[in-house]
């Protein structure tokens, strides 16, 4: 049965209106489950679209660097990404403005995109009682439709208030704004304002339970659809943002209770896929992992040049991994035309694999270690070191040469080895940012850092100059601010002060004698 949905808002100004339905085509439970799957969930989207994937969650962090510092360098699909992500990479006040710092808008794009998800869930909530159950199992299948609607409309809400809410403090987020909630399908001609934080995180909570609740002993298709085990995931996640450790822990553990394998990186081969949708991690997966594909080499048609690939693992982020780290030469690796080194080979965007990429989202990826390391991190605050340091052992076994012993680490040092295992373990799986966040004002133990992005301006196909850009220790622009055209429309909605950023400018260096790794346009 078709089911006609608007592929976006009707103006970027009605992201909370009801979005255009053929509801009278609505006929069945099927129908409203077909809808779901083609406009609720977040789609394997290609390179040319790259929204759902929310790219920017990686472009924000401290994970990536381009390859373009050197005089004459640029990677073959290097200014693809990098002129949609300028705003996101350099953490501008205004997100919608270009390299030149001109208002170009696009800056609701995701705003928008996720707002029109939130309305296929409250349409798909609202309508699926109502539908008839003709066969046996309809009453069944009715209930997961519901659950994964709820499962969906949290995990947009927490994107959303992740994005444009600050960190969770539970001093101040009664006070601190989230995100505008609605949570019905009715139109409603009133004007908008934004929820306080901890209104949309009970909001969060209130519809993972939900989830829960209805997809409790239900069979699902696949991972690309959700179940109570992601609920509970996404749960434990949520009560860690909020520094509940108990809940945390409770639902870390009610994961693990029923999907706790590992994989074990002893059995992987340097250069194979680390994860997939048959992985034993795997609990749920929505969206593309095509960023891979931006760690992949070339070679000119032309002259058979080597062309390098467009973006790096940072330097930062490899030395966080040991030499007994199995990870270090799985997550990452060489390229595999011309071998540079530092290439994202956790997920292969390299040319022999191109496709693969797309089995599993970096962006919204849930696999049991999260649950592992949920637990450590929430009873290491809570003050059951014990039990957080042989959470911790269990994991590493299958990421380590050999076993390891943590029984030195505690207090302060065991919060900051789970935090580096964090940023080891989900290396470009878009966690990082929201980590990086929630560091700042989680206690008793605050912490943030610097990071510094370079931005490259090209002239005549040769490196020109770099703008350096630092987002400081603790910045206001860990949240970003509301899109333009939604103020506009709408003032009472208000915006996040973000502080404006100069760029240091740094001259490029200059090329070495080696032809292997230079090469000119």
């Amino acid at each position: 049965m078709l089911i006609t949905a608007s592929a976006g808002c009707v103006s970027c100004s009605d992201f909370l209106s009801e979005y255009s339905q053929d509801l009278a085509k609505v006929e069945s439970w099927n129908d409203l489950d077909e809808l779901l799957l083609g406009d609720g969930y977040l789609p394997p989207a290609m390179r040319s679209d790259n929204t759902g994937n929310l790219d920017i969650l990686h472009f924000m962090t401290d994970e990536i660097e381009p390859n373009a510092t050197k005089q004459g360098k640029r990677g073959v699909g290097y200014a693809m990404y990098t002129l949609d992500m300028f705003p996101f990479y350099t953490w501008m006040a205004d997100t919608g403005i270009d390299e030149k710092h001109k208002y170009t808008g696009k800056d609701d794009v995701y705003w928008n995109y996720l707002y029109k998800r939130i309305n296929i869930c409250n349409i798909v909530i609202e309508l699926i009682d109502e539908q008839p159950e003709k066969n046996f199992g309809d009453d069944i299948e009715k209930e997961r439709v519901k659950g994964e609607a709820y499962f969906l409309r949290g995990a947009y809400y927490y994107l959303l208030s992740n994005l444009y809410g600050k960190p969770y403090n539970p001093q101040t987020a009664d006070t601190d704004l989230g995100v505008p909630l609605k949570v019905s399908g009715t139109i409603e001609d009133i004007e908008y304002s934004r929820t306080p934080l901890s209104s949309c995180y009970k909001q969060i909570v209130s519809d993972l339970e939900n989830a829960e609740t209805y997809l409790e002993g239900k069979t699902r298709k696949s991972i690309y659809r959700a179940n109570q085990t992601a609920a509970s995931l996404l749960l434990s996640r949520v009560y860690l943002y909020m520094q509940n450790w108990e809940k945390a822990a409770e639902y870390a553990e009610k994961v693990l209770s029923v999907q706790s394998s590992l994989l074990d990186l002893r059995q992987i081969a340097v250069g194979q896929d680390c994860l997939s949708k048959s992985s034993p991690e795997t609990i749920f997966s929505m969206g593309g992992y095509t960023i891979a594909a931006a760690f992949a080499d070339a070679e000119d048609s032309w002259f058979g040049d080597p062309i390098e690939a467009s973006y790096y693992v940072s330097k930062e982020m490899k030395n966080l991994y040991g030499q007994d780290d199995l990870r270090a030469s799985r997550y990452i690796g060489e390229t595999e035309i011309w071998n540079y080194p530092d290439a994202f080979r956790k997920v292969s965007g390299q040319r022999s694999k191109y496709g693969s990429y797309c089995e599993v989202s970096s962006s919204f990826l849930m696999r049991t270690p999260e649950a592992y390391l949920n637990y450590a991190e929430a009873m290491a605050y809570a003050g059951n070191e014990s039990a957080a340091r042989q959470k911790l052992v269990t994991f590493l076994h299958t990421r380590m040469t050999a076993d390891v012993n943590l029984d030195a680490l505690s207090g302060n040092d065991l919060i900051d080895f789970i935090r580096d295992e964090r940023a080891r373990e989900f290396l470009l799986e878009g966690h990082r940012w929201f980590d990086l966040r929630r560091y700042t004002v989680c206690q008793p133990y605050p912490w943030s850092k610097t990071i510094s992005h370079d931005y490259a301006f090209y002239g005549d196909y040769d490196l020109a100059y770099i703008e350096r850009y630092v987002l400081e220790k603790f910045d206001a622009a860990y949240t970003l601010p509301i899109p333009r055209s939604v103020r506009n429309f709408q003032a009472s909605i208000g915006n996040n002060p973000r502080p404006e950023r100069t760029p240091n400018r740094v001259e490029p260096e200059t090329d070495d004698d080696d032809d292997y790794d230079d090469w000119d346009w």
